[in-house]
């Protein structure tokens, strides 16, 4: 009977045994399986972040470059009605001078 139960021990010692192994096996294997998983995730996210600053940039320099067009516009149209002001004004002034260097009166 003892030598019945010492068996019955050992064979549940070599059971354990195998459970155990097989469970640190499979471990190892998830284990991998997530670093795996996690490295291909970082490089799909820092792709991504690479090309959303790319995508920003480009947006922001397109913005950039049409506020600066509208301001340019802007600017150009207030200083072509300031001249054409300031020539009205002095239209007749202009044509008096210039009558004073033809007649020779200056």
């Amino acid at each position: 009977m003892t030598k019945e139960i010492m068996q019955s021990i050992t064979e549940a010692e070599n059971k354990a045994a195998d459970i155990k192994r097989v469970a640190e096996e499979q471990a190892a294997r998830i284990l991998s399986n997530a670093e795996e998983q996690a490295s291909r995730m970082e490089n799909v996210s820092e792709m991504e972040c690479k090309a959303y600053r790319e995508t920003q940039l480009k947006n922001a320099h397109a913005e950039a470059e049409s506020r600066y067009t509208e301001a340019l516009n802007v600017q150009e149209k207030q200083a072509k009605e300031y001249c054409a002001e300031v020539l009205k004004g002095s239209e007749t002034e202009v044509q008096a001078i210039v009558g004073r260097i033809i007649s020779g009166n200056r």
